[in-house]
């Protein structure tokens, strides 16, 4: 248990720590008060049992010449109304301290799942080879709520409840010692003895329900993802049928933990109300008559009223961290896992592409036990070239397109632009300077304009830019013409209204609006015809006398313009040249050609 207050401690900045003192001392008077308020009741019942009471007893003798009553039963009145007035600012200071923990506890939610947002995306490029997309979207969502319902929000009622418990059962101690460490005795045995039960199966509960929603997210990811090819193929029972085990597992599970978190609730009710006969029986065999034991068993009554809904919150909020543990473990796991890698906040060195990029002996492996993707890569790239480069599947282009780009940093060997060698502390320089199209083209359900000007950081495009770059990617006339709403037109959810060509083309259009140094495309018109892919290429070309491009081709017809191809195979650079060097003398190129050579 101190382990799981630490991590979910940790999980807290500085700030928010000050806030849950603050909320602890709120929690604190607030049992202070509650404990004033049960205690008065016996003095109360003692004045009415005994109204002459009032003038043995200084307080009350005092309190009555100082305001001037006249009367025994006006005094009575006045501390009956003093007793409902303290009930009444205690139920106001519980439901202050109910908008306190809610507030807390859901603020929580929000800071740790942008935290956790943010260290995501402040992860490098190898991290998400490895991981699931619906791990990153369950995370943040369902095992931070969880974390919040299940361990923040019912560990703070729990400390406020046991405050309150154990200020109540020193009152009653004061009033009655041995009676009240009996009930002590009985309440801490059978919630010991209920607790002890469930405490595993809390446990095995929480990790079912962790194993089963990331299932779920996993499945719904990959249909709703691939939505197309689920309705073409006719997938939908297969999707339905996948998502129902794991999704039953979850509701089994989640209802079970209800069932042994509020189970014992009725258990301690009738454990304190055989308590409660027990303590009259007791009074009674220890006491002269009745009317003597009303004050004391009015105060366990009203204490009891109060312990029960304590005890119950007491047991529900365990059971709920019992079974929350593994969503902490998830979470905490990859929030530390950011902190002991984090990135480099030093301000962005700009890394200016001037003369040339040189690749150094460069070779790359995703695992220490895999085989090689790149084997001593050794490249130089001008500033103003036109490089191709081209492989059979598996030679390790895209590779190679992602070391240039900064995504992974190489095994063994160095990347130089310039005079600066591309580490960590110049990556966000030197990717400043880059245009990337991929084959598969990001859009959000945004305008044409919105789509374009995608991570350039501006909210006002600039028109004619706009338009200049919608028209070396053979996209303008179509925006203008058949779109109708022009640029302003909303794409629908990842380009659905779009073609698979035209979205290639956005993609172009978004690259070139943000004029880079060095443009990468990894084979971006293969969605294109022939036709229109050589007139994206005839116009990528003419506006690229000084800006270098690399592309990785679909079809080696459209590189027939660049200044030279270097031909990969394996992880290594078997050939480089001209297209018409190449086909002289490379009969691997020959074959990755084909038709395409004429």
């Amino acid at each position: 248990m101190k382990q799981l207050a630490s991590t979910t401690y940790g999980l807290l900045e500085r700030h928010e720590r000050k806030q849950l003192w603050l909320l602890i001392t709120l929690m604190i008077g607030q049992a202070c008060l509650e404990v004033v308020s049960i205690g008065s009741i016996l003095p109360f019942m003692a004045l009415l049992e005994r109204p002459e009471a009032i003038h043995g007893i200084w307080f009350t003798e005092w309190a009555y010449q100082t305001f001037g009553f006249t009367s025994d039963r006006s005094f009575l009145i006045m501390a009956g109304v003093v007793v409902l007035a303290l009930f009444l600012l205690v139920n106001l200071v519980n439901a202050l301290s109910l908008w306190a923990q809610a507030r807390f506890s859901w603020m929580r939610s929000f800071s740790i799942s942008r935290r956790l947002f943010e260290s995501y995306l402040n992860r490098p490029y190898r991290f998400f080879l490895t991981r699931n997309s619906a791990d990153f979207t369950r995370n943040i969502y369902q095992e931070v709520r969880q974390i919040v319902t299940g361990l923040i929000l019912p560990s703070v009622i729990l400390l406020s409840k046991l405050i309150s418990i154990a200020l109540i059962l020193l009152l009653l101690i004061y009033i009655n010692w041995a009676v009240s460490i009996g009930l002590a005795i009985l309440f801490a045995g059978t919630y010991a003895l209920v607790f002890l039960v469930s405490r595993k199966a809390l446990t095995q509960i929480g990790k079912r329900i962790v194993a089963a929603n990331e299932e779920c997210y996993r499945v719904t990811n990959e249909a709703f993802g691939g939505i197309k090819e689920a309705k073409l193929g006719g997938l939908e029972d297969a999707y339905v049928n996948a998502f129902s085990p794991p999704g039953h597992m979850v509701a089994r599970m989640s209802s079970r933990r209800i069932v042994i978190a509020g189970t014992p609730r009725y258990l301690l009710e009738s454990v304190a109300f055989g308590g409660m006969l027990a303590i009259v029986l007791i009074l009674l065999g220890t006491s002269k008559g009745v009317s003597e034991i009303i004050p004391t068993v009015s105060v366990f009554a009203m204490a009891g009223y109060r312990l029960m809904p304590a005890l119950s919150q007491v047991f529900v909020a365990v059971a709920n961290i019992r079974s929350s543990t593994a969503s902490l473990d998830v979470v905490a796991a990859d929030l530390n896992e950011t902190s002991s890698n984090p990135s480099d906040p030093a301000p962005i060195k700009p890394v200016p592409f001037e003369d040339e990029i040189v690749l150094d002996d460069v070779s790359f492996e995703y695992d220490e036990n895999n085989a090689r993707v790149l084997d001593a890569i050794n490249l130089r790239i001008k500033r103003g070239d036109s490089l191709a480069i081209v492989g059979p599947t598996g030679a390790g282009k895209t590779t190679l397109v992602d070391i240039l780009l900064g995504l992974l940093e190489p095994s063994t060997g160095t990347m130089k632009v310039d005079d600066n060698v591309i580490s960590r502390s110049h990556l966000r320089g030197w990717q400043q300077e880059l245009g990337y199209v991929p084959q598969h083209i990001f859009l959000s359900d945004n305008s044409i304009a919105k789509n374009i000007l995608l991570g350039t950081g501006n909210t006002a495009p600039d028109q004619e830019r706009l338009a200049q770059a919608a028209s070396i990617a053979g996209i303008h006339d179509f925006i203008m013409n058949d779109l109708p709403n022009g640029y302003a037109t909303h794409v629908g959810e990842r380009g659905v209204r779009l073609s698979g060509g035209q979205i290639q083309r956005l993609g172009i259009a978004r690259a070139i609006y943000a004029n880079p140094s060095i443009l990468f495309l990894d084979e971006a018109t293969s969605a294109l015809d022939t036709k229109t892919e050589q007139s994206v290429m005839a116009g990528i070309q003419s506006e690229s006398d000084n800006r270098t491009v690399v592309i990785i081709a679909h079809r080696l017809s459209t590189i027939r313009f660049c200044d030279r191809i270097i031909v990969l195979e394996k992880g290594r650079i078997v050939d480089s040249g001209s297209w018409d060097e190449l086909h002289d003398r490379c009969e691997l190129f020959r074959e990755l050609a084909g038709s395409d050579e004429s």
